[in-house]
This record gives C-alpha cells, sequence and structure tokens, in this order.
C-alpha cells in the first residue's frame, strides 16, 4: 500500500515503512513514541523512493501506481511479487498456475496497472523484442522485501537485454551478466526500503 506524505506545501507518496523524521524539532517528540524502529528513522536510503507528486498540488496515488507499472516487465514482475504475498511467499511454479492466477484475479487492479483482463497473454511480451519474457518460477520471496531475478528478455535490443527484480527495478544486462541473473548467482543488493508498491 501506499502512505502519503506532506512535507510544507509539497505533498508526495511515501513507501509502507515504519519510520518517522526524529531529526525535525516538530516531530522529534511528537513521533518519538509512533515510530516502531529507531534503525528505520530518517535513513537518507529510505527517501530515494519517495515519488513527490509536487508542491502545492494534489497528491494522485493513481499516477504513483502507473508509474511503477509502465511497462510489460515491470507488470509481470510485479504481478509475480503478488502471487508471492498469496501464496505464502512462492513464486508460481509454471507459466500455467501463474496466468491461472492472473485470469481469476480482479479484473479491476489488473486494468488500474495497464493490463487487459481479457488480453493476459499480452502482458507477457516484451514491447522491445516483440518476444515472449523468459520466467524464473518457484523463487521463493519474503516478506521482509526480495531483489531476486524473476523477469528476462528473451532476444532484448542492440546485444542487451532487460531484466525485472522483485524489489521494483530493472537492469539491461550484457549476456555474461543475464546467464548469472539466469542461474540466480548474482543478486543485487536487498533492497529493504519498501519501495512504492500497491498490492495489486
Amino acid at each position: 500500500m501506499v502512505r502519503l506524505f506532506r512535507m510544507g506545501n509539497c505533498r508526495g507518496i511515501l513507501p509502507t515503512v515504519n519510520f518517522c523524521l526524529l531529526s525535525m524539532p516538530q516531530y522529534k517528540h511528537t513521533q518519538m513514541n509512533t515510530c516502531k524502529s529507531t534503525l528505520m528513522c530518517l535513513l537518507p536510503s529510505l527517501l530515494a523512493p519517495i515519488l513527490t507528486v509536487g508542491c502545492s498540488g494534489e497528491v494522485d496515488p493513481a499516477a504513483a501506481i502507473a508509474k511503477v507499472n509502465e511497462s510489460n516487465i515491470q507488470r509481470v514482475a510485479n504481478l509475480y511479487f503478488t502471487f508471492q504475498m498469496k501464496h505464502n511467499w512462492h513464486g508460481p511454479s509454471d507459466e500455467a498456475e501463474f496466468k491461472s492466477f492472473l485470469q481469476n484475479y480482479n479484473p479491476s487492479k489488473l486494468t488500474r496497472i495497464g493490463i487487459s483482463p481479457k488480453a493476459i497473454d499480452e502482458v507477457f511480451i516484451s514491447e522491445r523484442d516483440g518476444q515472449p519474457f523468459k520466467i524464473r518460477y518457484s523463487v521463493l520471496g519474503s516478506s521482509m522485501g526480495s531483489s531476486e531475478p524473476v523477469i528476462f528478455e528473451s532476444v532484448g535490443v542492440a546485444g542487451r537485454r532487460q531484466v525485472g527484480f522483485l524489489n521494483m527495478t530493472q537492469r539491461e544486462v550484457d549476456a555474461t551478466e543475464y546467464e548469472k541473473l539466469w542461474q540466480g548467482d548474482s543478486i543485487s543488493p536487498r533492497d529493504t526500503s519498501a519501495a512504492v508498491r500497491e498490492e495489486l
């Protein structure tokens, strides 16, 4: 889920993590009791995923959700994460199970992230190379966050292919790194910031 914040005239959207701005004088005493983890307070790295919608403007949660679902590789990785959330953090065992899950999922939530409920197969195609994604199935996730690579372009562009991770990042890699990621031998650092994500 997303959380709204306001700082002066600026509004934006925060990830759902338990932290507070203890170093700010006006919050130092009033927020102390509600902060659940002092280690999470005011860590600069937690501020990176903030999506600021603008100063003196209205917050648009729908726009924030759309921002992290702009491409099929993002959508499929986020849906993989959603599957894990609903299956004790186990990834789908194969394509049939994954697609069956999506075909029976809330159509309005699929539409919200740019997927036609009647055209589930289309989201499994990369817009860049027009080819089906390769997907690492049966990947184990975690309620604490995971950065496992799960969605892979098959062909890519100009000798480089995109890889989608469970921490909502994507990376374009060469053939050597691609194979390491596909085998699960090279994992990017764990994202413990709980970046902006709405349960789809």
